[in-house]
């Protein structure tokens, strides 16, 4: 059986779409890429039952491309608990979301050197002179587990939403980056940060919404809302202790995420929701 879902989001036609395949026997890989091309789609989850002794069911994801470590959008449409090969994940409902628990990232801040480059790289992307201002506040390297990824913090008054980047200038920035993070502080209400994630070297010009991002951004987002109530002469927001902030990922189909930072662990706890498109039976 499967479902084709959208994930962070209500919307048909909004969030991330994946399939969901659930394996009553294991299948051998080439057989999953075939099912892969079929459903053409960013991401298909296949779910195999437990291991004897185990009550957590088996997890993989696979991309049009190959086979990927982690994947947040294809764990969010599920409610079980999980081995992977990030280790174990678990996905389970809460009063009218679904919510998943990943490992959290941190970030290496980029050098000098590298930030220019990096620089550069969005200035061709946008189309504008090096004579302009830089858009960028900080630029990180994502650390263990999210060695490929890069996450860069715009001027909020880029406005990502209506960005229109020449996306194959990100790709510039491999062979270290291969997901490209850009987020910036968020002027609407209730939204503490918005985000867009380029993926062109992996064949994913633009991520319509990547839950592995918010293992980086998450923990961001909240260490600087701590820093900044420190400056203020504030208590701490519990940012760093679960407290929920609202992430909103602004590309063409959009999609919206309340992520927890739980910095003592070292885990992050990402609610969205998800939208039943399709369901089937594969004949095999």
């Amino acid at each position: 059986e499967f479902q084709t879902l959208n994930a962070f989001t209500q919307d048909t036609f909004g969030g991330n779409p994946a399939v969901i395949v659930f394996l009553q026997d294991t299948l051998p890989d080439d057989v999953l890429k075939k099912i892969n091309d079929n459903f053409n789609q960013p991401i298909v989850v296949y779910v195999s039952p437990p291991k004897p002794g185990s009550t957590a069911y088996g997890l993989r994801w696979f991309s049009p491309w190959n086979e990927v470590n982690i994947c947040g959008h294809g764990t969010h449409i599920t409610t079980l608990e999980f081995h992977s090969k990030s280790g174990r994940l678990t996905a389970r409902r809460v009063p009218d979301k679904i919510r998943i628990e990943l490992p959290a990232g941190t970030t290496v801040p980029a050098s000098a050197e590298e930030t220019r480059v990096i620089e550069d790289v969005f200035f061709r992307a946008l189309g504008k002179s090096r004579a302009g201002a830089s858009v960028i506040r900080y630029a990180g390297f994502g650390g263990p587990g999210f060695k490929n990824y890069l996450l860069v913090e715009v001027d909020v008054g880029e406005e990502l939403a209506t960005w229109q980047p020449k996306v194959q200038h990100f790709a510039e920035l491999a062979p270290r980056t291969q997901i490209l993070v850009v987020t910036s502080a968020s002027r609407k209400e209730g939204i503490a940060c918005e985000t867009r994630i380029f993926a062109p070297v992996l064949g994913v010009p633009e991520d319509h919404v990547c839950g592995s991002a918010h293992c980086l951004n998450g923990p961001y987002w909240a260490r600087k809302a701590e820093a900044q109530r420190a400056a203020d002469g504030l208590a701490s927001g519990n940012y760093a202790n679960g407290r929920p902030q609202h992430a909103k990922v602004v590309s063409r189909r959009g999609g919206d995420l309340w992520v927890r930072y739980f910095a003592d662990i070292q885990r992050i706890q990402l609610d969205g929701n998800v939208k039943v498109v399709s369901t089937g039976t594969l004949d095999l």
